[in-house]
């Protein structure tokens, strides 16, 4: 009898040795693994899924013909068929395209948490990886990345961020969290401060919040970088490309290479790159040189980035990242004025006197500790990080001073930032009610000063200290999402006693303002803000939603201090903006088709809208203010492999200049852009190949009139309409070998920037660039 039990055990181990087994990775089109996808036998109904790398394995019964099926949230379900025999090994890689399909459950993390979008009661914008790699094909900065998305005005096509508001209000830009802008002097340098190449999404929450602080009043934008995930020890991706214009070729011939390796070792992961871009010389449709003024041509742009992740235990994590950003003008030309409205100002050979302008650098660390449970249950999460940055913008005889013998000068931006993020996240669950709280402390330390390259002072060093404590709330009951939180926010800014800088006409000695010697203090600013939402999720068709946000800022204090009157700081205008906004939207998915909408209206008591002097400097309106709007989305498959989308946003603005409650006057084009639609094709051909068709139209704004001169004062310029369309296309010459191409403005449109536009001065009336090519070749190994 034991000799038979024996038996019968050797039989069935030697069956089952001779089980055929199939094995494989993972990924998505970017060659990232993809974790938790869904592995089925058709034939068995049994499978396995994914682990975090993207590797599984399954033993089939027997040999024959099996159909494996591969599905995942966000991704196209493929079936694969297989031929096995006993005692064989197949190695199966699969490549998963992502889908238009359950996209609601895309997970976003800019809440300081992790949700899915039905979890938010609010607008919710998100760019995939191969958005922003397929939308980085026709753009010549990071700024043009973000043109598709509703709300988000159009690019300058400019180093200036200037008039690219978010639903008419600035926007506070994050890389990993870490703030990128600079409140205290704004300098519209802050949404270019990041190569796309390390960019693995982008995040942008809309409406005023103050969930990361001060500066958010038109939401924040949020740039994830590139995470660790591969199985491999490690993996190589580099990509190389060349760019110009199909206009005029001479002279305008770039290139650009990434380099990026990856890996996972016992309980590290790590992911490391650098990048270099180098473009040539821009031009308009008429083959123009476009002036340097600002320009993106003729520049060096420098990227390295790092982020390393050890499991300390299966609960503990540590996170360490850093990048760092340069991109400088280093250009053979300089600009030729022309007249605003009658014939562009473009660029002509010559030697610009001062040094070159850009980002000079922009660093960014930070350390993150996670801890899940730890205490019942209860998550933490520590960040640590800073951000060190300075850019430098254009020479200009306006900073001529006779008496210390400069004949102009440049400024510079230079900020530092130092913070901490104590975040815990408690779930609770009381029979059919579960929720979470999410709540903790921010301390952040700003140091912001407004330099000119050769040492004169124009905005003193801003010492601001910020202790924020903050709770939020989320309870889910049957279909119900209800969200509420509040912060607190303790802002103390110390200014040393300056002198404001005298500023003369060229060929004057007497100073035409300045030289106001001002006495230093502390500014104080405490305020508490709200916000609360309510979403139902029984309907797929119709998932409605409402909301209230508020935010917290500090209306540009740089711009007020350098053009002080008063002698003490405490004299100084300078009481924050607290903005409300309202909104209602809905999500729908019937089938196939995505539909989304919202209407907004955001209000504040005081304004931050600048109105441009009689001498040519800007001052700070304080008016309140109305911004108002709408934004619809639809995304569809019409045919198996092709989709179609468009999206309408609509934005308005005005401000009550009598403080009656009468809103009368129209905000300027810096703030309010035209209506835009984006509208596009896309087609995809067996993983291969794919092509992408957009068509983007700016509309119609005039809302001014001219002087009695006939001019228009910034930001009041009249815009006209125009018509842009791009070309995208990816073919896959092996499995670990792909091309791309990229067309900019296709049709070779002939026509002006927003800024060009509505800025109404002459420097500024550039048109844009003509049509643009841009070829890349990608290798992993």
């Amino acid at each position: 009898m034991k000799h038979i039990v024996l038996l019968c055990l050797l039989m069935a181990s030697l069956g089952y040795a001779q089980q055929p087994i199939v094995n494989g990775n993972v990924t998505d089109e970017n060659n990232i693994s993809v974790p938790y996808v869904s592995v089925l036998v058709k034939e068995t109904q049994k499978g396995t899924t994914t682990d975090n790398n993207g590797d599984y394995e399954i033993a089939l019964p027997k040999d024959g013909s099996y159909t494996l099926q591969f599905s995942a949230i966000g991704y196209e379900t493929i079936s694969k068929k297989i031929n096995v025999v006993s005692s064989s090994r197949l190695e199966l890689n699969i490549i998963l395209n992502e889908t238009l399909e359950e996209l609601n459950e895309v997970v976003i993390t800019s809440n300081r948490t992790r949700e899915t979008l039905d979890e938010v009661p609010s607008s919710v914008s998100v760019l995939s990886s191969r958005q922003v790699q397929t939308l980085a094909q026709t753009s010549n900065s990071v700024a043009d990345v973000l043109t598709e998305i509703p709300g988000i005005a159009l690019s300058t096509n400019q180093t200036s961020s200037v008039g690219q508001t978010l639903r008419g209000r600035n926007m506070l830009v994050l890389i990993d969290g870490i703030p990128q802008s600079t409140p205290l002097r704004r300098g519209g340098r802050d949404i270019n401060t990041i190569d796309p190449s390390t960019i693995e999404r982008i995040e942008v929450i809309k409406g005023a919040t103050a969930i990361y602080g001060n500066g958010a009043d038109g939401g924040i934008l949020n740039y994830i970088t590139k995470k660790p995930k591969t199985g491999k020890k490690i993996e190589s991706t580099t990509t190389i490309g060349a760019e110009g214009s199909l206009v005029d070729i001479d002279n305008t011939v770039g290139s650009n290479i990434t380099q990026t390796f990856a890996g996972h070792l016992n309980k590290i992961k790590y992911v490391a790159s650098g990048s270099f871009r180098q473009t040539g010389v821009y031009k308009d449709s008429d083959g123009v040189v476009m002036s340097p003024y600002y320009g993106l041509g003729e520049t060096s742009q420098y990227s390295l980035f790092g982020k390393i992740d050890y499991s300390i235990t299966d609960k503990q994590s540590i996170e360490l990242m850093y990048n760092y950003f340069s991109s400088n003008q280093d250009t053979q030309y300089i600009a030729q004025l022309g007249e605003y409205g009658v014939t562009p100002t473009i660029g002509v050979l010559g030697e610009d006197p001062g040094e070159d302008q850009g980002n000079r650098y922009n660093h960014n660390v930070q350390l993150t500790y996670d801890y899940e449970q730890i205490f019942k249950n209860t998550d933490f999460r520590l960040n640590l990080y800073l951000q060190d940055f300075k850019t430098v913008y254009g020479y200009t005889d306006s900073f001529y001073d006779p008496n210390l013998g400069y004949d102009g000068g440049q400024s510079s931006i230079v900020s530092t930032k130092k913070g901490a993020r104590f975040n815990f996240k408690t779930s609770y669950a009381f029979g059919s009610v579960t929720g979470d709280l999410l709540y903790g402390l921010d301390a952040l330390n700003d140091n912001t000063s407004q330099l000119l390259v050769d040492g004169r002072a124009w905005v003193p060093e801003m010492d601001m200290k910020n202790l924020a404590p903050y709770a939020q709330l989320k309870t889910l009951y049957g279909n119900f999402v209800f969200k509420a939180g509040i912060r607190f926010e303790n802002i103390k800014i110390d200014i040393p006693s300056y002198v404001t800088l005298e500023r003369y006409n060229l060929g004057e000695t007497t100073p035409n303002s300045g030289g106001v010697a001002i006495e230093g203090g502390e500014l104080d600013y405490n305020a508490t803000t709200f916000n609360v939402g309510l979403r139902y999720n029984k309907w797929s068709i119709f998932k409605p939603f409402v909301s209230f946000s508020q935010s917290f800022s500090i209306a540009d204090l740089g711009r007020t201090l350098r053009s002080a009157t008063e002698n003490t700081v405490s004299q100084i205008n300078s009481e924050a903006v607290i903005a409300n906004n309202y909104e209602v939207g809905f999500n729908s998915r019937l089938g196939k088709t995505r539909l989304s909408g919202a209407y907004f209206i955001s209000t504040s008591d005081l304004g931050s809208t600048y109105s441009e002097t009689e001498s040519g400097a800007f001052e700070i309106l304080r008016q309140p203010e109305k911004v108002y709007g709408f934004e619809l989305a639809l995304d569809t498959e019409l045919l198996r492999n092709l989709d179609f989308g468009t999206s309408v946003s609509y934005t308005e603005g005005k401000i009550d200049s009598q403080d009656n409650g009468n809103y009368n006057t129209y905000m300027g084009g810096d703030r309010i852009p035209p209506i835009k639609t984006v509208t596009y094709l896309a087609y995809n051909w067996q993983n291969k190949f794919d092509v992408r068709l957009s068509y983007i139209y700016s509309g119609d704004r005039n809302k001014f009139d001219p002087n009695d001169n006939g001019d228009y004062t910034y930001g009041k310029g009249p815009v006209e309409s125009f018509n842009i369309v791009n070309l995208t296309s990816h073919y896959q010459l092996t499995p670990s070998t792909k091309i791309g191409l990229g067309i900019r403005n296709l049709f070779n449109e002939d026509y002006y920037n927003l800024i060009a536009q509505w800025a109404a001065r002459d420097g500024d009336y550039i048109k844009a660039n003509g049509t643009q090519f841009n070829l890349s070749l990608t290798v992993n190994l």
